[in-house]
């Protein structure tokens, strides 16, 4: 139920919400910070995960983003720093009592290895901030992941109450350094407590979570991170491969805010080379993007989502599934090829001949009630609607053999002409762009 709810909230959201820009910019850093729910782990996390972590933070500072995803369980056990704990001979903030080595620890259900995990330091670094030519060593990665050790989430069922009434009986004694945020739990007991460097930058020794907090003020604002930031954002919005210039510009407003989302994307959208020629059309639309896209420009209602779900998975985006910590890539080569070209065709011929169950709309409403003459007219009519801003006559000109191809009828049964003529647009080279 929750895994619908989910999938349903993120459609609805994309096709009826008046802030499309929150929208555009909750789905560019769940991507980002992707956890995915094929990890057993994790998956009961993801819907709270962008509800709580990313969506409250999308047009935010990316220090703040940072620290809700890294103490969101979702993360922690994704990435598996909710398994990493300090080795015995390190020195800790708090002498923890011994246990027996198979004795499973806080947020997994499965049995955890002590020492070291890097899986979540490695992505931090690589992913979440710096870039994979961000500057790093491999001794970096160790020392994120030791700055990290005892960040870990409540346990599920009895482990659970049997670890928030010790959590209580060290509160009651001053704490120790432990600290309790909803389900995120520090645990002094786990943390590699010894001096460390990261990046040049030196950490004391005898601290607790500030360690990781350190680490993050320092990522969130390295210039790496600015720079990988900002060519993301300007992938996502202006092309595939976005000029340095208006990569390096900004990395500076980003720089120059503290790491604020807002300047960014306002120096963005105020660019040049954003309102360029050769930025119209110039991105391939996800499927996901394809189907909210073609839905508002129909001014379609939908009642159930479920089928249109369906048709985003067959066309290549199963959401919040994509297993890899990486994301859904953001490139053409990622959704164009002779499959999803026909998948994402007939979904355009079945939109339109209402075969796709829960969307409602009116396509005679869509043009102001007037019926098109002929075919061609329906074809410059809904192109107009459809295609707004572009230069129609490359479009109709590729359009029109095939809007005249007397087998059309024969792929699409049952369906008037003006529907074929629409579900050709919304199939068509030119919709598949933004």
């Amino acid at each position: 139920e929750l895994a619908k709810q989910l999938l349903s909230q993120k459609l609805w959201r994309a096709v009826e919400s008046e802030n499309q820009l929150a929208e555009v910019m909750t789905d560019f850093w769940f991507n980002h910070f992707n956890v995915s729910l094929t990890d057993n782990q994790s998956r009961t996390y993801v819907l709270s995960y962008e509800r709580d972590a990313i969506r409250p933070n999308a047009l935010g500072s990316v220090r703040d983003l940072l620290e809700a995803t890294a103490k969101h369980p979702a993360m922690l056990l994704y990435l598996d720093n909710a398994l990493s704990s300090a080795p015995e001979e390190a020195p800790r903030t708090f002498t923890p009592r011994r246990r027996p080595p198979s004795e499973p620890l806080s947020g997994t259900g499965r049995v955890r290895p002590r020492g070291l995990n890097e899986n979540y330091a490695r992505e931090l670094l690589e992913l979440h901030t710096l870039g994979v030519d961000g500057g790093y060593t491999q001794q970096d990665v160790i020392e994120v992941a030791r700055a990290f050790t005892g960040w870990s989430v409540l346990p599920p069922g009895p482990r659970r109450d049997q670890l928030e009434r010790r959590l209580e009986r060290v509160r009651r004694l001053g704490g120790m350094g432990f600290r309790q945020e909803g389900e995120f739990v520090f645990r002094a007991d786990q943390h590699d407590a010894g001096a460390k460097t990261v990046l040049g930058r030196k950490l004391p020794a005898g601290r607790g979570i500030e360690d990781g907090e350190q680490v993050l003020d320092l990522l969130a604002l390295h210039p790496a991170t600015a720079k990988h930031l900002a060519s993301k954002l300007a992938v996502r919005f202006v092309s595939d491969k976005p000029p340095q210039a208006l990569v390096d510009r900004l990395a500076a407003v980003y720089l120059k805010s503290g790491g604020q989302v807002r300047p960014v994307l306002r120096a963005l959208v105020e660019s040049p080379e954003f309102w360029s020629r050769e930025a119209v059309g110039a991105k391939i639309k996800s499927p996901f993007e394809l189907a909210a896209s073609s839905l508002r420009g129909l001014g379609a209602e939908v009642d159930e989502p479920r089928e249109t779900l369906r048709w985003v998975s067959d066309m290549g985006q199963k959401l919040y599934a994509y297993q890899a910590p990486t994301g859904f890539p953001d490139r053409a080569e990622a959704w164009v090829n002779t499959g999803s070209l026909l998948s994402r065709m007939n979904f355009g011929l079945q939109l339109a001949a209402g075969r796709v169950q829960g969307v409602d709309f009116d396509l005679a409403a869509l043009s102001g009630g007037r019926e098109p003459a002929d075919r061609q007219a329906a074809l410059r009519e809904y192109a107009g609607l459809l295609l707004p801003g572009r230069d129609l006559k490359p479009a109709l000109a590729l359009l029109e053999p095939t809007v005249a191809d007397a087998g059309l009828s024969k792929k699409v049964e049952r369906s008037t002409p003006v529907e074929q003529v629409v579900g050709v647009i919304l199939g068509s080279p030119e919709f598949q762009r933004r």
